[in-house]
Parts: structure tokens; sequence; C-alpha cells
């Protein structure tokens, strides 16, 4: 698998709202695992980190591991953790910090949902 210097910035724990949303998320994670391309990194923020700490191993959570497994860096706003108290039940990638986020944001090429 190849990566690029490409970052996807996930802002929630669907694409748009409801159900729908929540079967869009997980098609698209989905779908990414099957591409040549993968993005270096993942950077979850807001209910974004609910995706990484979910409480059964579900296809997202799979998903995420999935693309772990091949490379691609995961990372959960830890001050978001924080919020949704879910710290301690992070399950894939690692916790990340304003910093490193902002100079993801900044220098390298970001796809957001």
């Amino acid at each position: 698998m190849l990566k690029n210097k490409k970052t996807v910035f996930l802002k929630s724990n669907k694409i748009g709202d409801g159900e729908l949303g929540s079967i869009l998320i997980n098609g698209f994670l989905k779908a990414m695992t099957e591409q040549e391309n993968l993005p270096e990194k993942i950077i979850c923020v807001n209910s974004a980190v609910l995706l990484t700490t979910s409480k059964d191993e579900d296809e997202v959570l799979n998903s995420l591991k999935e693309l772990e497994q091949k490379g691609v860096k995961i990372l959960s706003c830890g001050t978001c953790l924080d919020y949704y108290n879910v710290r301690d039940e992070l399950k894939v990638g690692l916790p990340g910090n304003a910093l490193d986020t902002v100079e993801t944001l900044l220098n390298e090429d970001v796809v957001t949902f």
C-alpha cells in the first residue's frame, strides 16, 4: 500500500445526520481500506473520537484497525476523549493534541468530513 501526504480530518462520528450518517461513515472508512493510496493520518475530533472508542467491535472500528495495520496513523483529540469521558476506552490509534493537529492542518493536504 502506498501512503501519500494527505490527512483525513473527521469532525463527527457520522457523515451528515441520523442513521444515514452512520451508514455513510461506515461505508466511507470501509472503502478507504480498499484503496491503493492511503492517507498518512486520520485525525478524529469532536464526536469522531467515538469511532475510535466504540464499546462494540463494529465495522467502523474494524476498518480503522485495518487502516492502522496498513500504516495509517490514527489520532484522537485528547481534549475530546476527556470531554466524552472515553480516554480509557481508546481501541485504535493514539491520543493527539492541538499542537500536532494544527501543525498537520497547516502543513499537509487535508480532506475533511
